[in-house]
């Protein structure tokens, strides 16, 4: 019956490219997807100039695609259980206040729920006190200063000499 009423759905309201293609995502293909590299201090979990990981980021940041929330869960799984760093807190980067009353969640905190993850999330230690450009409309370099002094922390002395990942 669900499957009938998806399709007469998608008659009367076409899916993107992207939501078709988060729906035919399985878990073991997002896994094949796992890649983990360095750049100065920044870990990429896997390519982002892959088209399924593109779809799955969208859908997410865009479309609060719950399908793509715990699609992307498992890549921070995967990265969670090899890595050698033992984390004590994951902090999700807040939305600018705007941004989140139009969407309405954070997909970053939204991802992270979606998967039993070993690392407590704290999304009250991190509170924006500027706002900032998007930083897809900015070059590498405006992407760092966009960001300098952009964020607070709410208790300081909770987080002194603790492994965090952001």
């Amino acid at each position: 019956m669900h499957d009938l009423f998806l399709k007469l759905f998608d008659c009367i309201f076409p899916p993107s490219g992207a939501l078709l293609r988060v729906r035919n995502l399985s878990p073991e293909t997002v896994q094949r997807k796992y890649c983990l590299s360095y750049n100065e201090s920044t870990r990429t979990l896997s390519r982002y100039d892959d088209s399924d990981i593109k779809a799955l980021i969208q859908e997410a940041k865009f479309h609060g695609n719950t399908k793509a929330f715990k699609l992307l869960n498992i890549l921070i799984q995967m990265y969670l259980s090899e890595t050698t760093t033992a984390y004590d807190l994951i902090i999700p980067i807040p939305l600018p206040s705007a941004r989140m009353r139009m969407r309405g969640y954070n997909q970053v905190h939204e991802i992270l729920r979606a998967g039993d993850l070993p690392v407590p999330i704290d999304t009250k230690m991190l509170r924006r006190v500027r706002h900032t450009r998007p930083q897809t409309e900015l070059t590498k370099t405006e992407r760092l200063t966009n960001l300098r002094d952009a964020f607070g922390v709410t208790e300081e002395a909770r987080i002194h000499g603790k492994h965090i990942l952001l």
